[in-house]
């Protein structure tokens, strides 16, 4: 049987508070090496971000790139990446320090990004709880 690899969990399922890793094991010769270890800010990354961390480092940061590496809009691209930043502990821009948009054009900007994420819903690519958030997050 092969054995299955899951990432480590990075909060307590108790007390919610951050976990260390306190022992290392080769497999192939069995060495263990134990200690406090903590895990890198990727390692808080959930697999659906650190696909995305990974297409946006093979098209070195080119967000019209990752639009067509990943079929989803320009605005879905910078509100995944604004996600990421905040989950890896980072200060993202503020609303005040991005340029801002004319009102018709938000307005059709927001309009494609709910019609994204209820296609998304639709194809179970994403679930309620995540719809949510994402909407949530397009009304900041």
């Amino acid at each position: 049987m092969i054995p299955l690899h899951y990432p480590p969990p990075q909060q307590c399922p108790v007390c919610e508070s951050k976990l260390t890793i306190q022992e290392l094991k080769c497999e192939h010769c069995s060495t263990v090496i134990r200690g406090n270890f903590e895990s890198t800010r990727l390692a808080s990354l959930n697999r659906e971000q650190l696909h995305f961390v990974e297409a946006f480092l093979k098209v070195r940061g080119n967000i019209r790139e990752m639009e067509k590496e990943l079929g989803i809009s320009y605005p879905t691209v910078r509100n995944r990446l604004d996600q990421i930043v905040d989950t890896l502990g980072f200060e993202s821009w503020s609303a005040a320090a991005q340029p801002a948009m004319p009102p018709s054009e938000q307005a059709v900007t927001e309009d494609a990004q709910r019609k994204e994420i209820l296609s998304k819903l639709d194809a179970g690519a994403i679930t309620v709880d995540e719809a949510l958030k994402l909407f949530g997050a397009n009304h900041k």
